[in-house]
């Protein structure tokens, strides 16, 4: 006699997917607490630049080492560079640490940092002015009071170290614009994040923007990567991608970040008019 056969139907129900909105919404607050959290922090950097004319000829190129200060400066980062050594020779340098280039002084501070920031460029490639290349930079997107000037579009979805991302394509709209021509032009940027759609982690991001009221005119873009550091648990830079062109000429950067580590001092600054005596 036949036993009787018991078949069990399980029925699997799709997991609800996030919509944009809420994924966005996630990504900001992430943004929000992120920024929050970071502090200021200090990493070695190896830098390349390969400056290249029309026919993708080389005409220079550069390998700086450097030690990296990433610090905040109200709601704002600066990305501050002590380059040691160039193309493998070392650099004649001050033996000022970070720590030590700053002061009690918020307004002798603001002035150390305006002059810190024009040493950073002192062995930049080319005469393209780099006012995106801070791999925090395209996380302002997602800042609450920035990300209403925004219109964001799924692209496609991908995996980064393992977590599967959305892909979330970004178009800079409205009045305001995050980076300005050298007479207030609006610039408008476009780009991709790459967001865990569960956390609203950023695992990576892609910035362009164009500047046409240069002459010559000038497009940069961007790519930077995130991994986990070492010090902190917070996703940290782990390269930046450059690219630039100009007029038939183009400058291509790479920087590889490791060692991320805080930088305990608390520095203040002022920017403010001077009052009168």
């Amino acid at each position: 006699m036949w036993g009787s056969l018991l078949i069990a139907i399980v029925v699997v129900m799709p997991m609800q997917q996030p919509d944009l909105i809420a994924v966005m919404q996630r990504a900001s607050a992430y943004v929000s607490s992120y920024e929050a959290a970071l502090g200021n922090l200090i990493a070695t950097e190896e830098y390349v630049q390969t400056w290249t004319n029309g026919r993708n000829a080389r005409i220079a190129q550069r390998r700086t080492h450097s030690d990296v200060l990433l610090i905040q400066v109200g709601s704002e980062w600066s990305a501050l560079r002590k380059v040691t050594r160039v193309d493998g020779l070392k650099v004649k340098t001050d033996d000022k640490s970070f720590a030590e280039a700053f002061e009690d002084s918020p307004a002798n501070n603001s002035k150390r940092l305006i002059q810190m920031k024009t040493e950073s460029t002192a062995y930049n490639l080319g005469n393209i002015l780099r006012e995106i290349n801070l791999p925090t930079f395209a996380l302002k997107v997602l800042r609450a009071n920035e990300i209403e000037h925004f219109n964001f579009e799924k692209s496609a979805t991908e995996k980064i170290n393992g977590v599967s991302t959305w892909a979330v394509h970004f178009a800079e709209r409205g009045l305001r614009t995050l980076v300005r021509g050298d007479r207030g032009e609006r610039l408008y940027s476009t780009g991709t994040l790459w967001i865990d759609p569960l956390t609203g982690r950023v695992l990576k991001t892609e910035f362009i923007v164009e500047n046409p009221y240069a002459e010559p005119a000038v497009k940069a873009r961007t790519v930077v990567n995130y991994s986990r550091g070492k010090v902190t648990d917070l996703l940290v830079p782990k390269s930046m991608q450059e690219h630039y062109e100009s007029r038939g000429t183009s400058i291509d950067c790479l920087a590889d970040y490791s060692d991320f580590r805080r930088f305990e001092v608390d520095v203040k600054f002022d920017f403010g008019p001077t009052k009168p005596q």
